[in-house]
């Protein structure tokens, strides 16, 4: 049976894939089954987490994951919503807590218990303490980016369909550390002040564009799909690669725009309201 986007029976199923965002979506929806209504202030980051998950969904298990495998522009498509869409809008939703009450007291309790005092957790919780700091978070998700773009690494999962999830499973879950260093998520801030985030994203900006220029500006394929005898829209192997460079460079900035756009704003908005409060003190100090 061919596949077509017009007949939802024809799409491939990841079952992993499916499973895991059917268990995120039911811990959600109980860890809030207690809430009577929901308060205005938090139905966007509802919003967001739905749309987040759908943007998984849109991402492996649609015919995109069919296209990804004769085509680099279309796996490039996927890590870019992994990346790009789904992660900031999962950080946005701040869905974390709400999944966590989502699982049995006689659960949480042990595993708790296990994660924070458990002796040989120590050097685990000391790693990860780094890895979700702004310097680690930054240099992780940069090296997985280009980690997987290896051609050597990038082959492997066209081959592997487990590797293949693997690299779909960091791309996910590095670009929600990433993206947590910059966004807050409820009832968290990020470390980071209004400016030091801008810094943080330009300078995720720049790398990302690095290695779409890498991809761009290359004289030949690097990756096995040239070795296909054709592909669809009979475009070459070393266009199909230039194409996927640019949606790395133009739609995935979109991501990167406006969220430093953001930082800048309350960047002003933080030194103007600075200023205002030192005004009046410095207006008595000179009478």
């Amino acid at each position: 049976m061919a596949v077509s986007w017009l007949n939802p029976l024809t799409w491939p199923i990841e079952p992993w894939v499916l499973l895991g965002v059917e268990l995120t979506a039911i811990l959600y929806l109980w860890g809030a089954h207690r809430r009577i209504h929901l308060a205005s202030s938090n139905r966007w980051r509802v919003v967001a987490f739905w749309s987040g998950l759908g943007v998984i969904l849109v991402a492996v298990d649609t015919p995109l994951e069919t296209l990804a495998r004769q085509l680099f522009w279309a796996h490039m498509t996927q890590h870019l919503l992994l990346i790009m869409v789904a992660a900031p809008l999962l950080v946005l939703a701040a869905p974390w807590l709400q999944i966590w009450r989502g699982l049995p007291l006689s659960i949480r309790r042990p595993i708790a218990r296990t994660i924070v005092k458990h002796p040989a957790l120590r050097m685990p919780r000391r790693a990860f303490a780094w890895l979700s700091a702004p310097v680690g978070a930054f240099i992780i998700s940069t090296a997985n980016l280009w980690f997987w773009h290896w051609p050597t690494a990038y082959d492997l999962t066209l081959r592997n369909h487990l590797v293949h999830h693997l690299e779909h499973g960091l791309f996910l879950g590095l670009g929600i550390l990433f993206w947590a260093q910059v966004i807050d998520q409820h009832p968290f801030h990020a470390r980071l002040s209004s400016l030091s985030r801008a810094v943080y994203v330009f300078l995720g900006t720049i790398q990302a564009w690095a290695l779409a220029a890498v991809l761009a500006f290359a004289t030949a394929p690097y990756y096995a799909y040239g070795l296909l005898p054709s592909r669809p829209g009979s475009i070459s192997a070393l266009t199909d690669q230039q194409f996927g460079a640019g949606i790395m460079w133009v739609p995935g900035s979109i991501t990167f725009s406006i969220v430093f756009l953001a930082c800048l704003y309350l960047w002003f908005r933080d030194e103007d309201a600075r200023a205002r409060a030192f005004a009046p003190q410095h207006a008595g100090v000179l009478k």
